[in-house]
């Protein structure tokens, strides 16, 4: 096979392997909810690109500014759609890994190490986490695997061309994320460690750095105030930690901060992934190329984590660039095995890797999932009221911003007052153990009880959504001297079923149990369906008129089962109560025994 027709046959391998990964990226992207720092994106590049810069230039959000300015070009573009953002950091990745994958076949002269190594990240929980996040960690990525490339490149050949090239891919790590100095530095320590230091050598090196550092000097007087703000207000609030950093977003090095980050970046796999490793060091000893997988795989976290015991510098996201060097190692490592072994050994890596995902993926507050349920089950009037919700946490207003519906988000109110005038509430908390909560919970509930409940409060997260409903009349029509019915809401009609609540609510219980009957009936008034009996209070418990206690509500479900046979058509709803003895019928005050209340068609 010829060079040319090899290279294209490996290049498609890649262009699917690279396919594959970023489907699953997208497929299950849905998964992931955003957390706050991701709201941080949108607010820092929400005005002209003027403003982006400014936000950045101040103690705002203290970040390199090359990330956030190509997203704000990307929403320019494309808007400003969670989904859309995340692709943005897809896009980056598939980059990341195309790169990757000539890093391969460069260190390993092996086409199947650069295209293994993607596919060993398929299911890799850090992975996945950061390869969607709309922060610069997917840019991070790619730069990252860039500098790796300019560094295997001027190591093999350090001309000006190549020396200046590597020098700009340490100004565009540092323009990107600051702590991708760690990448730099352990860059310099693979140097230090595997040449023999010859003058030219250590000229080229302080060139390249040079060339970098120049890069970025016009950056520089920012990313000192930066810093110094930074710090003012964290030595103000008591978060400052170590002599430098962000102390208030960082980890303390600890035993169980580096075991947590092994777990994390293994898929809790941390035997095979380590057995991997070691296999990679015995049969790999002698190939200087398989040092630089490693010091991007593990030499970058250990110094992050190093340099973390005197500046506040370390968290999970600041390294996730160094998976993509662990993918390689792994690459390495089975590769080397005989084929039908190694490729045994990376089908149970990806299983392992497929089957311990779930566990993986973060638990957060599924505000997307909360506010379309309530936008999709919302009715023209409701209103939203927040209690202790987030009322004024930028992150949960662009949540609602984006997935609570216009009207929704029109009749948001903090005033249980105006709330009160509304048939249907949206009750909304993030704190229900608070006893203020609860106190104006129970303010509504005599009025408005509770109907539907999404979200839940436990260990995991606390968001709750409950719907609290008053009856549909504003007066009541009375059968016979007692029984007073507030209505009725039809939920769902079907050509099976008819699905109601019925409301009740008396100034005095009656003294005998009547039996009330729900009808459907044709357009000439036969009986097509029925349901008869005493309240079926929530469909979970039997309520007896006489057992009504005076101005409680009650809310009777009730379910009409249609006859398969039953034709297309218009039908009526009529309400009848009776004394089940003898059958007489309750009346109204107009003297009739039957209350129609709604007509509608089935189809």
């Amino acid at each position: 096979m010829s060079v040319a027709l090899r290279s294209t046959r490996s290049w498609c391998l890649a262009v699917i392997v690279i396919g594959i990964v970023a489907a699953f990226l997208l497929i299950n992207g849905w998964l992931l909810h955003m957390h706050p720092d991701e709201e941080l994106s949108y607010r820092s590049t929400e005005g002209d690109l003027a403003f982006t810069l400014d936000f950045q230039m101040s103690v705002r959000d203290n970040q390199a500014p090359l990330w956030f300015v190509s997203f704000w070009a990307w929403r320019q573009t494309v808007g400003d759609g969670e989904y859309t953002s995340r692709i943005f950091s897809v896009f980056c990745v598939m980059l990341a890994l195309a790169v990757t994958y000539r890093l391969g076949w460069r260190w390993f002269r092996s086409d199947l190490v650069g295209l293994v190594a993607p596919l060993l990240l398929l299911g890799n929980g850090l992975f996945f986490n950061y390869a969607l996040d709309i922060r610069p960690y997917p840019m991070a990525m790619l730069c990252a695997a860039l500098s790796m490339w300019a560094f295997t490149r001027w190591l093999d050949n350090g001309t000006k061309r190549n020396t200046a090239f590597y020098g700009i891919t340490i100004a565009l790590l540092l323009y990107v994320h600051y702590l991708l100095v760690f990448l730099v530095i352990a860059q310099g320590s693979y140097f230090l460690l595997t040449k023999s230091l010859y003058l030219r050598q250590i000229r080229r090196a302080m060139l390249a750095v040079g060339i970098g550092i120049g890069l970025w000097l016009p950056w520089v007087p920012t990313f000192i105030n930066q810093v110094v703000g930074l710090r003012n207000v964290e030595t103000a609030s008591g978060t400052a930690r170590g002599a430098a950093g962000i102390g208030v977003s960082t980890q303390v090095t600890t035993l169980e901060t580096i075991l947590s980050l092994i777990n994390s970046a293994t898929n809790g796999l941390i035997w095979l992934y380590a057995a991997i490793l070691l296999l990679g060091l015995v049969l790999h000893w002698r190939k200087v190329r398989y040092g630089l997988a490693l010091a991007w795989a593990l030499g970058v976290p250990i110094i992050a984590l190093l340099a973390n015991l005197t500046v506040a510098v370390y968290a999970p996201r600041f390294i996730t660039h160094a998976l993509l060097g662990l993918g390689l190692a792994l690459a390495g490592g089975l590769l080397a095995l005989p084929r039908r072994i190694s490729l045994l050994g990376v089908a149970m890596v990806i299983g392992a890797n497929l089957l311990t995902f779930p566990v993986t993926v973060p638990v957060r507050v599924p505000y997307r999932d909360l506010y379309r349920v309530m936008s999709d089950a919302s009715q023209p009037g409701d209103v939203v009221l927040m209690v202790e919700a987030g009322e004024d946490d930028g992150f949960v207003h662009w949540q609602q911003r984006h997935y609570l519906n216009s009207q929704l988000q029109a009749g948001i109110t903090t005033e249980t007052e105006q709330a009160v005038q509304s048939r249907r509430i949206w009750f909304m908390t993030n704190d229900w153990f608070s006893s203020f909560v609860r106190a104006k919970f129970e303010q509504l509930e005599p009025t408005h009880p509770l109907q539907q409940v999404f979200g839940r409060c436990d260990r995991a997260w606390c968001y709750l959504v409950q719907l609290m409903e008053a009856p549909p009349l504003a007066e009541p029509k009375r059968f016979g001297e007692a029984v007073d019915f507030w209505g009725i809401d039809v939920d769902s009609v079907s050509h099976s079923t008819v699905s109601t609540r019925l409301w009740w609510r008396v100034e005095q219980a009656p003294s005998l149990d009547y039996s009330i009957s729900l009808r459907l009936v044709d357009s000439i008034g036969g009986l097509v369906a029925q349901n008869d009996g005493p309240v079926n209070h929530y469909g979970a418990e039997i309520v007896q008129t006489s057992q009504f206690q005076p101005r409680k509500i009650y809310v009777d479900w009730r379910t009409l089962n249609l006859p398969p046979e039953i034709q297309n058509g218009t039908y009526s709803l009529e309400l009848v109560i009776y004394q089940s003895w003898d059958g007489k019928r309750l009346l109204l005050a107009d003297g009739s025994d039957m209350l129609t209340l709604d007509t509608f068609t089935i189809p």
